[in-house]
Formats: C-alpha cells, structure tokens, sequence
C-alpha cells in the first residue's frame, strides 16, 4: 500500500496534541503578530518543526516554546482549531480525541481556566459539526511541581461549566524523569471515578517500563502514549494484556524522539507477537511535516503486517473514550 491508498482509509485518532495539528503556516501567521522577546531568539522556518531525530525529548520538544505564545485571542483560537480539523478531513479522520493543556490559553488572554475551556469546548464544536469529525478533548497536564494544582484547575473548570460530555478524559505528559506531586495520582482516580472521564499516561516513552506499571496501577490508566518500553518486561506485557490497556503507538514520533532509536526493531513488532493491544496515532503530526496517514505507512515499512493496518479503525474505535464509536 502506497500512501495514496492509506489516506483513503478510514481512521480515528487517539493520540494527537491540538497545537501539533496546527498547519505550520498558520502557526507562523499568528506568532508574527505577537510581541514576545522568544520570537528574537528563534527562527520561525525551522523552529516549528523537527523532522530530524532530536538528541533528546527536551530538544524534540523545542517547538512547543513556540506554541504556547498562541492563540492571543479567542479569534486565534478559531484559527487554531479550524486549521487542525482541515488537516483532519484531509487524512480521512472521522473521529479525533485532541489535547490540549487550556491553562496556558488563560495566561495569554488574562482569562479564567473556565472561560478558556469553553473557548476550546466551543471551537472544537463547531468544527466537528462543520467537518462532520466526531471530536472530544483530553485535558493535559504536564510533569512538575504543579501538576496537581493544574490538575484541580482543570477540574473545577470542567465542574464550572456542567461537566460537558465533550471532555473526554485526562492525559499526564511531560519528562518522565520529573515526579510530579504526591497527590497526582490519586487525583487521576478521583476523576475517573468521579465523572467517568478517560485516563492517558505518556508513560514508558523513554525507556523506564516501571513507569507504565505505576500509570497503570496508581493512575488507573486506560491507555498508555507511546508505551513503547512495555515490551521489556514479560510482567508488564502480561498486566497490559490482562486489563486490556491499550498503547497508543506514534511510530514517526517514537523515531523523532529516539524513543526508538534508528537501527533498532520499532517494539510494535513484538507487541504483535504478543498480542499487546494498541492503536496507531501520529502525536504531532503538523510539527512532523506529516500525518496519520504517514504513521501508518512508517508502520507497514516496520513490520509488513497488513491485517492489522486494515483493522485499525475498528481498534481505535474499540478504544476510544469517545462516545457511540464502539
């Protein structure tokens, strides 16, 4: 199968950072605009992407120094969302589970987080009806001494406005190195339990499988990003497999990351063999110069497994915390 034949395909994505679907032109137009001392240091033609393997996640994630000085307005956002849904539709995407951190977006417009979430609730409606792409939000915090303050902001926020069903589940991104509050975690539980929302851990990206352990056990995961240390260990393979976690593999990313390094066997293959469950997602797909469509053709070139790759969409719809899909 040639990309061509792939595009057509019928696709969800679980996986995928709101700002990192954002066509790079756009980006570029709206922080042309802005008045941040950032912009002097940095150059807009090569600092919004990385389509080179990068020598560390820190330095993969250089782009984002970028992103967060957007949108300044709620018309900006507008832009934002519109651009990520257009290159959805462009790839054949029916469903879209975006995430994005909200906080960020009340900073840059002296708003509260509540106003902020609506903001975004209200524009990803729009485009889902616009573009006909089912669409939900995943509310992302990042690791570091104020996850769990972060945390209860985007909660509160999500209570605020009725618990809107349109807020989907709860992601923990970030270095995996970082401990985050002690109370991180069980705020986690709190909401799954609470208000039904799903759980997403970026969790064994950077090789440590203890770390997709703990997701699973202390944060109640239900899927796990990128994941792509589970298969290290026969006991977390077998934990995965028993609660039927699902891991969201991003092979270009995991490439771009080194999270897979360049002349090792991308670990899909033996999650195959083992019958790991997982899903293919494309992470930051604009920030690649890529798309989903391209994940699944770096896909086929790993491990040559059609059948898989012709039953992705009903997986992801098997696994989605998206309602009505499964």
């Amino acid at each position: 199968m040639d990309c061509s034949e792939i595009r057509k395909l019928d696709k969800g994505e679980l996986h995928v950072h709101l700002n990192g679907l954002v066509s790079t032109s756009v980006i570029k137009k709206l922080l042309e605009k802005t008045d941040n001392e950032i912009l002097n240091q940095c150059d807009l033609d090569t600092d919004l992407n990385t389509i080179r393997p990068a020598g560390s996640l820190v330095e993969y994630l250089k782009p984002w120094n970028l992103l967060r000085l957007v949108p300044i307005s709620r018309f900006d956002l507008k832009l934002i969302v519109e651009s990520a849904f257009l290159n959805l539709l462009e790839d054949n995407i029916k469903f879209v589970e975006l995430r994005n951190s909200v906080i960020y977006i009340a900073l840059l417009n002296n708003i509260s987080v509540t106003d902020a979430l609506e903001w975004v609730l209200t524009e990803i409606d729009a485009c889902s009806n616009k573009f006909n792409i089912q669409a939900g939000l995943i509310l992302t915090v990042t690791r570091g001494e104020y996850t769990s303050e972060h945390l209860r902001s985007l909660i509160n926020a999500y209570k605020n406005l009725g618990c809107p069903k349109n807020v989907i589940g709860l992601d923990l991104a970030g270095n995996e190195d970082i401990e985050p509050p002690r109370d991180t975690a069980a705020l986690f539980r709190e909401a799954k339990d609470s208000y039904g929302l799903g759980i997403t851990i970026h969790a064994g990206e950077t090789g440590n499988y203890t770390n997709i352990k703990d997701a699973v056990i202390n944060y109640g995961a239900d899927r796990i990003g990128h994941g792509t240390a589970v298969v290290k260990s026969h006991e977390i393979m077998d934990l995965i497999i028993d609660r039927n976690i699902c891991i969201e593999v991003c092979p270009i990313s995991n490439r771009l990351t080194k999270a897979v390094p360049e002349l090792e066997s991308h670990p899909v293959n033996e999650m195959i063999k083992y019958n790991v469950p997982f899903v293919l997602c494309s992470d930051n797909p604009a920030i690649h110069a890529s798309s989903l469509s391209e994940d699944y053709l770096v896909f086929m070139r790993e491990t040559n497994n059609k059948k898989n790759l012709h039953e992705m969409y009903k997986t992801q719809k098997t696994y989605t915390f998206l309602e009505g899909l499964k």
